[in-house]
C-alpha cells in the first residue's frame, strides 16, 4: 500500500542568558540626592558578538515623583553611530538581603528601538523600609538575570507512515558521512584529495556552501567544490561536525584549524564548538597562539576568555619570544586595556 507522508516542523527562540551580581559594600554611609545616582561596572552577555550593560541606581529616587524610593534601571551600552537592529532582552532586577528577595521588577524590551538610556523601575523599593534592604554587613545586593534574543532555530521532521502507522526509523545523516551513495558534490582539498558529500547538507551547514552551490558558478557546474587551503584532514573533520555534531580531534593545532574554516565558511555552530574546547584547553604555552587565532577568525569571547587568561599568568606578559608573535594592533589594545583594568581592580 502507499505510504503516507506526515510533516513536523518546530521553532525554537535561542538566547544568551547571564546572571549578574552587584554588590555595594558600606552602603549607610550613602547621603546621594534626589536624581543622583551610582552605576554598576559594565557587564558582557554572549559569546562571539557580545552585548554590554550596566546598572544605575538611584539612592533616593530618580525624579521628584519617585522620591521615598529605590530606582533601579538596566542601561545598555550602545553606539550612537552603530545602532543594533535588534537588541530584544527580558530580565529580572532583584533586591537581595540575605538571600532573600526583597524588591523585584521584571522588564521585556527591544532596546534598539528605544530606551536608549535604560528601562526599569522608578520604585523598586519604598525608603521607609530601609532597614529590611540592607544586610547586617551594611551591604546592597542586587542580582540581575538577562536574557538576550539570538535567533530563530526551525526545523523540519519528515516521517513515513504507512497504513498501520507504523513509523519506519528517520535517516541518520551519520550513516551519509563520507559515503559515496547518493552523494552529488565533491570536495577536493589541497591535496588533490576528493571526499563524497551531498549539497543540500551542505547548504543547510553553510551559507558559503549553498552560494556555491546555488548560484551559477564554477563549483556548481562541475559539482566540485575546491578547498585550496586546508588539508583533506581538516576538511574531514569540518564535514564530521556538520553530518554528526561531533569532532573527534583534541590537539589543539586542529581545532585552531577547525576555528579558521569554521570563520571562513561561516559555520557558526562549528565556531562555538572549537571555541568551547580551545578555552578548555587553555595553557602558558599555548595562550598566546589561541589569542591570536582567536582574534584572526573573529571568535570575541574565546578572545576575550583568553585575554582574561593572560591578565592572570603575568609571567607570559614578560616572555618576549611569545609576545613577538602578536603582531595585531588591535590584540596589542585589547590585552593592554584588560591588564590595566585588572591592575586598578586589584588596587
Amino acid at each position: 500500500m502507499a505510504a503516507d507522508q506526515r510533516m513536523e516542523a518546530s521553532t525554537k527562540v535561542t538566547s544568551d542568558k547571564f546572571i549578574y551580581t552587584w554588590t555595594i559594600e558600606n552602603y549607610r554611609l550613602i547621603k546621594l540626592n534626589v536624581g543622583e545616582k551610582i552605576e554598576s561596572p559594565q557587564f558582557g552577555v554572549g559569546s562571539d558578538d557580545k552585548k554590554y550593560f550596566y546598572l544605575r541606581l538611584y539612592p533616593a529616587g530618580r525624579d521628584a515623583e519617585s522620591a521615598g524610593y529605590i530606582s533601579l534601571f538596566l542601561t545598555p551600552v550602545i553606539d550612537s553611530t552603530n545602532k543594533p537592529d535588534k537588541l530584544l532582552c527580558r530580565w529580572t532586577n532583584s533586591l537581595i538581603n540575605d538571600k532573600k528577595v526583597v524588591g523585584k521588577n521584571t522588564d521585556h524590551h527591544d532596546f534598539a528601538t528605544t530606551g536608549f538610556l535604560g528601562r526599569g523601575t522608578s520604585k523598586i523599593f519604598e525608603l521607609k523600609n530601609i532597614d529590611k534592604l540592607i544586610s547586617s554587613q551594611n551591604t546592597l545586593t542586587i542580582h540581575c538575570e538577562l536574557e538576550i534574543f539570538k535567533e530563530y532555530e526551525s526545523s523540519l521532521k519528515l516521517d513515513i507512515i504507512n497504513s498501520k502507522e507504523q513509523k519506519i526509523d528517520k535517516v541518520n545523516l551519520e550513516s551519509l558521512f563520507l559515503s559515496k551513495e547518493f552523494s552529488d558534490v565533491k570536495i577536493i582539498t589541497s591535496n588533490e584529495n576528493d571526499i563524497p558529500s551531498h549539497k543540500n547538507i551542505l547548504a543547510a551547514a553553510s551559507p558559503v556552501f549553498k552560494a556555491m552551490i546555488t548560484h551559477d558558478m564554477l563549483e556548481n557546474k562541475e559539482s566540485t567544490i575546491k578547498i585550496t587551503d586546508s588539508t583533506k584532514n581538516i576538511v574531514t573533520e569540518m564535514l564530521r561536525f556538520i553530518y554528526t555534531g561531533q569532532i573527534s580531534t583534541i590537539e589543539t593545532d586542529m581545532i585552531i584549524e577547525l576555528l579558521k574554516v569554521s570563520d571562513l565558511y561561516e559555520i557558526n555552530s562549528l565556531k562555538n564548538k572549537c571555541g568551547k574546547m580551545l578555552c578548555a584547553d587553555l595553557s602558558t604555552e599555548n595562550a598566546i597562539k589561541i589569542l591570536i587565532a582567536a582574534h584572526k577568525y573573529k571568535a570575541k569571547y574565546l578572545e576575550d576568555e583568553v585575554i582574561k587568561f593572560v591578565t592572570t599568568h603575568i609571567e607570559l606578559l614578560s616572555n618576549c619570544e611569545e609576545m613577538k608573535e602578536i603582531d595585531d594592533s588591535i590584540v596589542w589594545v585589547n590585552l593592554m586595556q584588560s591588564v590595566v583594568k585588572s591592575k586598578k581592580n586589584v588596587s
